[in-house]
């Protein structure tokens, strides 16, 4: 056959030269498996390295064993690329993780290296050898974590805002304005509860009414000849003589000032000027059940607990524990370092906000008044609060390969975690080894 001879006709040649165009996955999942560097050097924010370190150690139900991560090695490929093809094999790297194991009463401290299974190998275009034929991960593009701000829907003429938080691991939380003007959030779909009440339970700084009124209102106190039908109670208004409670905080005098005219109260705290009502609303609504041996931090956090465990018998200390396993730690809930980016970037101009270090993964009382302020400001349409167009490329990202696989690597060291604890109390604490509590 003659060779063609190609001719090139245009007149302009090319403006850029063509890029590499698997450049993102390549890198992505270098930074995953982080192959050139060694044993201490490897970094312990990104992909394997990362999440070795957030399952390990291991510790037993009773606390007598513990197994350490140490490194983890990646081996040659047994079988060349065309071997795998023609085989029908995965082509990848042997994984190797080194484990100690320490226990109570045993000095002797072993170590080993443990075979955990096979990690596939990128080859030049970005694709993986798998069951000898060629696949490839597909970049995503989801809603970024962080806080979007939107408007639901409109009563009348009055639009009710919504925010959502949300984060790269753990619970949404999703806010918005009622009706009735209250407002409101969910924790995962679960039933509406006022959001002063998660406030309360984020920080005890922030747990009185007192305080909350005075973060978002002008209190002051006033003589009880001097009050006004349409002055808000900035407290809880109670007659001294009967009992009688005239007034909660947050509601509008109204009716109740010739009750509390002629009972023996002499001032009130409460609001003159109340431009926008949502959180007197809102706290009206709340209707904590406040009890004589518990705080307003602590009954807050069990409206929370009896919403997200209807049935249970509410508890202090369960009722804490639940929260802080929810929006504290770090294997549970996360907002990532794009989420805190995001946020930090949303209420940088908030004076009353403090910019912290992206290494801050939960969700901060001082996060969650800003998202209120925020609503607050969108409702007066003050300042450059604005809505946020989710559509937008600008609040998406691209998970890319090394992402996706530190995903699924996750569930399985989960998975590994647990087998390995439900292992170490049945076995002998004398002459376990690293080998028998880990099956691959």
């Amino acid at each position: 056959m003659n060779d063609k001879t190609l001719r090139d006709f245009s007149k302009r040649g090319d403006a850029i030269p063509v890029p590499d165009l698997v450049r993102v996955q390549q890198h992505a999942y270098d930074q995953f498996l982080q192959l050139d560097a060694s044993h201490d050097k490897r970094d312990k924010k990104f992909g394997l390295e990362s999440l070795l370190t957030e399952v390990f150690p291991i510790e037993s139900y009773d606390g007598t064993m513990r197994l350490e991560y140490l490194y983890y090695k990646l081996d040659e490929a047994r079988y060349t690329p065309d071997e795998c093809r023609e085989l029908r094999l995965t082509y990848g790297r042997p994984f190797r993780i080194g484990v100690q194991l320490h226990r109570d009463g045993v000095d002797e401290v072993p170590e080993e290296e443990i075979y955990l299974g096979e990690i596939p190998i990128m080859m030049g275009g970005g694709e993986f050898i798998v069951n000898g034929a060629e696949r490839c991960i597909v970049s995503q593009l989801h809603r970024s974590p962080g806080v979007d701000f939107s408007i639901v829907s409109s009563f009348g003429d009055r639009p009710l805002h919504s925010a959502r938080v949300i984060p790269e691991r753990g619970s949404w939380i999703e806010l918005e304005v009622t009706k009735k003007d209250v407002l409101a959030m969910r924790i995962d779909q679960s039933t509406k509860l006022a959001a002063t009440t998660f406030l309360r339970a984020l920080d005890e700084k922030y747990s009185s009414t007192d305080k909350l009124l005075e973060l978002f209102y002008d209190v002051e106190d006033v003589k009880v000849e001097k009050l006004h039908p349409e002055h808000y109670s900035a407290e809880l208004i109670i007659d001294t003589d009967t009992g009688e409670e005239l007034c909660r905080p947050g509601a509008m005098i109204g009716d109740a000032i010739e009750m509390i005219q002629a009972s023996e109260l002499k001032t009130i705290r409460v609001i003159r000027d109340a431009t926008d009502p949502l959180i007197l609303n809102t706290l009206a609504e709340e209707r904590l059940d406040f009890l004589a041996e518990v705080t307003e931090h602590e009954a807050a956090l069990l409206k929370i607990y009896g919403r997200l465990r209807p049935g249970n018998p509410p508890q202090v200390d369960k009722a804490r524990q639940l929260f802080e396993e929810k929006f504290f730690e770090d294997s549970r809930y996360r907002l990532g370092r794009v989420g805190r980016f995001r946020i930090n970037r949303k209420f940088e101009d908030d004076d009353y906000y403090s910019v912290c270090d992206e290494s801050v993964q939960h969700i901060r009382a001082e996060d969650f008044l800003a998202v209120i302020r925020y609503v607050m400001d969108l409702r007066a349409k003050r300042g450059r609060a604005h809505i946020d167009d989710i559509d937008h490329l600008g609040n998406r990202r691209v998970r890319s390969v090394g992402e996706l696989m530190e995903n699924q690597y996750r569930i399985g060291l989960l998975r590994m975690e647990r087998a390995i604890r439900e292992r170490m109390s049945s076995v002998d604490i004398d002459t376990v080894m690293p080998h028998d509590l880990i099956n691959a």
